[in-house]
């Protein structure tokens, strides 16, 4: 390489590790130094420095590990339990029974009770997965359900206790109705729901449960009762004072408490503060600070164990439990989903910690109210201590708060806290904020795509079409030598997978470094969505299952004749579709090398698209998108909800897409196409076309292969993606391979 350094290639910008693969300059950097380069190419994923001035500043050393775990791993006291950490599952949806079940599906049986093998101290049900049994406070019991019921609940209670924990349900009334509550319920229907709940809470007893969690937070119904914004009652559950306000609630927990004696946990989850992210700053009404100590003590003082704490928004629903979506779209730190922005020294009374990509944002609030209350405290948001290992424990150690409740990573590696506990934080599968998982964003964008990016397994077992028999892999049949082409995501989950099944496999990169697509992704996304914690997980994976990885080779048939495996798995990624020549036309895989003007055009408008489009608007550039699809394809490939606050965040910062539209032709100075709907032409004047095109299928090294005799699969590039589909290619592949 002579005398040209890693950073000259980074400096200035991102150099771009695809372009630099293209010109085969990474080929020619030995194992050590592509590490390091890979390292350099992390920390460029912090730049451009944005045209406009940036809200929410972002201190990304919020991962650091310079201590230990030892405060998160101490045991705790919360009511009559004695949880063993201070990690807990939060309730959150989780699709494992079918609503109408009328028995405990062992989906949801090995789900939680996984859960709850891998360390975690106490498991929160969703009230969906209880309700079809007769657990519902809003639902009359069906006859059928009276005792079959209990039996049936108790399945799951019993597998959870069976791997250590402690079990509750999450009981909230209806789902989140925005900024126009009814709060018109009778007195009589309260004092009847008052008492459903005590019922339903004796009945989950009586089933083995050890706690139940009630909701007054987030925009639910109860929520309006406690919160000034919509409760325009004048009677005793009115508005005017607190205690009013806080009757519904308080006579809840004291139902629950008068029908399961003390004997029984009873937490309760409200919010601390409060904000309108759909107008910012008309937040008349909300709940303050101050309000929510006198509510956590009036709770306390009616037999609350443990108090949760959250934030409450009238618009996007993840706003108040969901943190990360806030910095999803790309240097807009604070997004609304309404694409406008929260300045976090000011929204929230100042008490949401928006400079560390969403982890931890909800600490101070629990830190407030732990001031005034004798109980635990905790909160949710993205209080992931593989992610955060200083700031999470030292939160703990500190007193701010005595308990981190978390979902998504405890989906993705069930395991996560005895991995940490055993000092193995490096084995842990990462959350990628993605939220595929979620898949409850408005109906419009809804699809049936609600997978783990990183876990195949996770909501995808005991599923049709999915892996029907179960989570577990079985030891191959016949062991067999496999040969893995291409170190990307998928031929690393591949590799990873056949190797921990019993064959012995090679994984082969034609490049210098693995990861494949993973480093441009990272540095176009930047690193909120921690990519190159995923790309390292994986090459970890390499080591641990005993894969032998070889670098810099390119693998064609003469060569898989010399090595004959048994196998072959064929990982080499999509391929890029090029429609159009010309000066300023420049594919999606090498624009970062290039000279951009400053009004560009991008063909296409899926996920990568909208990806590029939010870089290049970071740096003042003028963007439109052109695409022969439909709107509703526009940030297609993305989760719904990460679509949701993307494509506002693009529309408000002036991205003009052209939807149904035909691209007819492409000049040195513009771009010309038919609008379908109408025929209508229309000339875009642009300096700079980048084609980002749907990825198609690269099957000819496949082909060719088969042809020769040799038994192959596909894993990836036959249906180029996402890094999610590329992930479950891989695991699908292997998982079967005999």
């Amino acid at each position: 390489m002579g005398n040209i350094t890693r950073r000259d290639f980074l400096k200035g910008g991102i150099a771009g590790a695809a372009t630099l693969a293209a010109s085969g300059l990474l080929n020619a950097i030995s194992a050590k130094e592509s590490v390091a380069f890979a390292d350099e190419a992390k920390d460029t994923a912090k730049a451009p420095v944005p045209a406009w001035t940036e809200l929410n500043p972002q201190d990304e050393s919020y991962d650091t590990y310079t201590t230990d775990y030892s405060a998160i791993f101490t045991p705790i006291k919360v009511g009559p339990m004695t949880l063993r950490n201070r990690i807990v599952k939060s309730s959150a949806g989780s699709d494992t029974l079918p609503r109408d079940a009328k028995e405990m599906s062992q989906n949801a049986i090995d789900y939680y009770g996984r859960i709850a093998d891998g360390g975690t101290a106490l498991v929160l049900l969703e009230s969906g997965t209880v309700n079809p049994f007769g657990m519902n406070p809003s639902k009359p019991i069906a006859p059928e359900m009276e005792e079959q019921g209990i039996v049936e609940v108790r399945k799951v209670a019993d597998r959870v206790h069976a791997g250590g924990a402690y079990i509750g349900v999450q009981f909230g009334i209806g789902s989140p109705v925005g900024e126009n509550n009814p709060v018109d319920d009778s007195i009589e229907d309260i004092e009847n729901m008052i008492k459903a709940y005590g019922d339903r809470a004796l009945r989950l007893k009586k089933a083995g449960f050890d706690c139940v969690e009630l909701k007054g937070a987030t925009n639910d119904l109860l929520n309006a009762y406690c919160s000034r914004r919509g409760n325009k009652r004048e009677d005793e559950y009115g508005a005017q004072n607190e205690e009013n306000r806080m009757r519904y609630f308080v006579g809840m927990v004291k139902s629950v408490r008068e029908a399961c004696g003390d004997d029984f946990g009873i937490l309760v989850l409200m919010n601390a503060v409060e904000e309108n992210d759909k107008e910012l700053g008309n937040n008349d009404g909300d709940i303050l600070i101050e309000e929510a100590q006198n509510m956590a003590k009036a709770l306390v003082e009616a037999g609350a164990d443990l108090i949760q704490v959250r934030v409450g928004t009238i618009g996007m629903e993840p706003n108040c439990w969901a943190t990360d979506t806030n910095f999803c779209a790309y240097h807009a730190n604070g997004t609304t989903g309404y694409g406008t922005q929260f300045d976090f020294t000011k929204h929230f009374q100042g008490l949401y910690d928006g400079a560390h990509s969403g982890a931890g944002a909800f600490i101070p609030m629990a830190r407030e109210i732990k001031k005034v209350v004798d109980i635990p405290v905790g909160c949710a948001s993205y209080m992931d201590p593989r992610t955060a290992p200083d700031m999470m424990n030292n939160a703990i150690a500190n007193g701010d708060l005595d308990l981190l409740f978390m979902n998504r990573p405890l989906t993705v590696d069930p395991e996560l806290p005895n991995k940490l506990k055993e000092g193995r934080r490096d084995e842990v599968a990462p959350c990628t904020r993605c939220f595929h998982c979620h898949n409850k964003a408005p109906a419009a964008l809804k699809s049936d795509n609600e997978k783990c990016r990183v876990n195949a397994t996770t909501q995808y077992a005991y599923v049709e079409g999915g892996f029907v028999e179960g989570y577990d892999l079985t030891p191959a049949a016949n062991p067999k030598k496999v040969m893995v082409i291409g170190g990307g995501p998928a031929g690393m989950e591949a590799a990873r997978i056949a190797a921990e099944r019993g064959h012995k496999v090679t994984l082969y990169e034609k490049n210098g470094y693995m990861g494949g697509m993973l480093l441009f992704a990272n540095a176009i996304k930047g690193p909120h969505e921690r990519l190159e914690d995923l790309r390292k997980y994986l090459i970890r994976q390499q080591e641990l299952k005993g894969v032998e990885v070889v670098t810099g080779t390119t693998v064609d048939l003469d060569f898989i004749k010399e090595q004959n495996p048994d196998a072959v798995i064929v990982a080499v990624g999509g391929k890029r579709e090029s429609r159009f020549d010309g000066a300023n036309v420049i594919g999606m895989d090498s624009f970062m090398g290039a000279k951009l003007g400053d009004n560009i055009v991008i063909l296409g408008a899926a996920l990568q698209a909208t990806d590029l489009a939010q870089y290049l608007i970071a740096q003042g550039k003028n963007v439109q998108l052109v695409q022969e699809k439909g709107a509703e394809f526009v940030a297609d490939g993305q989760s719904p909800w990460v679509k949701t606050y993307v494509r506002a965040h693009l529309y408000a910062h002036g991205v003009k897409v052209w939807n149904n539209a035909t691209v007819d032709s492409v000049t040195d100075d513009s771009v010309t196409i038919t609008l379908n709907a109408s025929g209508l032409k229309h000339v875009i004047p642009c300096d700079t076309v980048i084609e980002c095109w749907d990825m198609v299928p690269n099957m000819e090294l496949f082909d060719e292969i088969k042809a020769a005799g040799f038994e192959v699969y596909a894993a990836g590039c036959d249906e180029p993606k996402t890094i999610q589909s590329a992930i479950h290619s891989g695991y699908a592949v292997s998982r079967y391979l005999d």
